[in-house]
């Protein structure tokens, strides 16, 4: 296991299991025995998991910090810690990735993006109980009926997700979400909350919509897998973006057209699943 994820789970627990609020850099070296050098770095790792808040300021040394608090992700980390420490293992082998591999709070995230943005989407990407699918599209259009279309295309996730949950044992749920139409920040963030902790995001791109082209390139950056969907008598798709797998459908998403596409649909689900949490 990295040392600097070793210590940080050993300081995660001692606070956690001591049920401390705010915990001062003197405090920490005393209870866990580490070296001031050893503190800094797991606490700068457990703020970048969204795990903990710190304060900062000026004369702290030898600490880069003057005290933190184990925030909610924190205490769910924690819980996930010891599930995971109980799990079997090999004889002999070290358990490792204890705690999860996510993208980081910092650069990049979406303007405006919150600690509970944060958390909403690293909950989701730890659920392994649930498939979460968001679907992006131009509400009124002349090349589909757009109630049909979201519940036509769920209806194939719900029927591919069915075939995999006859294969495995834990069952999985799904959670499909229609993303929110309007922009402003507050919206913003909420459209960019669910495209970032989605598994899968579907987009309808027929109409090439302008905030449509935003949220697949939300994914994209995000590194979500995407399935763009058009109707098969739509113009082409921007040459940009046109390397990606375009899935045509007829009568509203009835029809899915295209070779095996059920049988496709549930690999793309097993992949996801398989990746969840780690």
């Amino acid at each position: 296991m990295n040392p600097i994820e070793k210590n940080a789970i050993i300081i995660l627990k001692e606070c956690v299991e001591r049920k401390l609020e705010w915990i001062q850099s003197e405090s920490i070296a005393e209870i866990t025995s580490l070296s001031a050098d050893d503190i800094n770095d797991a606490v700068d790792y457990l703020e970048d998991l969204g795990a903990i808040r710190v304060e900062s300021a000026i004369g702290t040394a030898p600490y880069r910090f003057v005290m933190f608090q184990i925030l909610t992700r924190g205490r769910f980390l924690y819980n996930e810690i010891i599930e995971k420490s109980h799990a079997p293992t090999d004889e002999g082998k070290e358990k490792t990735g204890l705690l999860p591999k996510r993208p980081l709070n910092p650069v990049g995230s979406p303007y405006g993006f919150t600690e509970n943005d944060w958390d909403r989407v690293a909950l989701q990407k730890e659920d392994r109980t649930t498939l979460y699918v968001v679907m992006g599209m131009q509400f009124h259009s002349e090349q589909y009926d757009s109630e049909n279309l979201i519940k036509n295309i769920e209806g194939h996730f719900r029927q591919s997700l069915e075939s995999y949950n006859s294969k495995v044992r834990e069952k999985i749920k799904l959670n499909f979400e229609k993303l929110e139409s309007g922009y402003g920040e507050h919206v913003f963030n909420t459209i960019a909350a669910a495209i970032i902790g989605a598994d899968i995001a579907v987009f309808e791109t027929s109409d090439k919509n302008a905030n449509v082209m935003i949220e697949l390139g939300v994914a994209l950056t995000w590194g979500i897998r995407v399935l763009p969907i058009r109707e098969k008598n739509s113009p082409d798709t921007p040459s940009d973006i046109s390397g990606h797998v375009w899935i045509k459908y007829e009568d509203s998403g009835r029809n899915v057209l295209g070779e095996n596409f059920h049988k496709k649909l549930e690999e793309m689900i097993k992949r996801n699943i398989a990746a969840k949490g780690r």
